[in-house]
């Protein structure tokens, strides 16, 4: 009988055999979390569920502007930040076995720690949300608990996996340190515009990452009546996904060994989609805006 010698497996070997950015992925993520402006705005952003804790205090819609401000707004910068400075670390240590697509992909994959964070805020927000559902005259009593959590996952969670996938492509398509800074200025003032204040937007709103759905609008005579606008959060969030994909692809792209034909027709096909989901959170879903028949008394969004 022949006798089998154990084979030992140590740390080393595990290690080889992960992939790359996979292991850059883990040490990006835990440089992500610990960046002072992001458990700045990650703090903010949890302590803004406090006011909640209140019974009296119903959850909604706007306080989903803590996790997208807090978290996906800043993240275009704090995204960039890292991405420059693991560049200038590259570059001090001259000849570097990791490519430039290996490390933005593990800065890609640090997103998910701002997301989570958001996702978090999101779930505690709807659990509280279906414990006490919005008073009659709020607009979120006129549609489905599957509309509200759409709305609030595009809203509180997916803003905050875009703002920092675009920091990611926007440091590795310039080194102007402005750059984020504009992109947030410049995003705030479209979302301004197409929030849904304006009627004649309304419909076109929904090309914009970051829009409202209902509200104390008003109408003659009822400056504080509820309102839900038209389109549909279900393809809405779709579209969002898919323009996060697309700004992640339009990353690796910056390097290229990620611009081949394969690669090529995936971004091609991402984009039609995009256009295909923005198109139909337009026209479907809600095809009128719908009228509270309660009267608004202007102390909540109700949802």
């Amino acid at each position: 009988m022949t006798a089998t010698t154990p084979t030992i497996v140590t740390a080393a070997d595990r290690s080889s055999a992960t992939p790359a950015w996979l292991l850059l992925a883990r040490m990006e993520m835990i440089r992500y979390a610990l960046r002072p402006t992001f458990v700045l705005g990650a703090g903010l952003t949890l302590a803004a569920l406090l006011p909640y804790l209140d019974a009296g205090e119903p959850v909604d819609e706007l306080s989903m502007i803590a996790p997208a401000a807090l978290i996906g707004l800043i993240g275009i910068t704090v995204s960039a930040q890292r991405v420059w400075a693991s560049d200038r670390c590259a570059d001090a240590a001259g000849s570097t076995p990791v490519p430039m697509a290996t490390r933005t992909l593990a800065h890609l994959a640090a997103c998910l720690v701002p997301f989570a964070v958001g996702l978090t805020f999101v779930a505690v927000s709807y659990a509280r949300y279906l414990t006490d559902p919005p008073p009659p005259s709020g607009y979120a009593a006129l549609m489905s608990d599957g509309w509200v959590l759409a709305v609030w996952f595009a809203l509180g969670a997916v803003s905050c996996l875009g703002g920092p996938v675009l920091g990611v492509l926007i440091a590795r398509m310039t080194n102007r340190r402005a750059a984020p800074i504009l992109t947030t200025v410049g995003l705030v003032a479209l979302a301004i515009v197409f929030q849904g204040l304006f009627e004649p937007l309304r419909r076109i709103r929904v090309f914009m990452p970051w829009t409202y759905w209902g509200g104390p609008f008003g109408i003659d005579g009822d400056p504080q009546r509820s309102i839900v606008l038209t389109g549909s959060p279900y393809w809405w969030v779709l579209y969002l996904l898919t323009l996060c994909a697309v700004a992640a692809l339009m990353t690796l792209r910056q390097d290229r060994t990620w611009r081949s034909q394969r690669n090529r027709t995936a971004f091609t096909a991402l984009l039609v989609t995009a256009v295909i989901t923005c198109l139909l959170a337009m026209w479907t879903g809600t095809p009128d805006t719908i009228i509270n028949p309660l009267t608004g008394d202007g102390t909540s969004w109700g949802g």
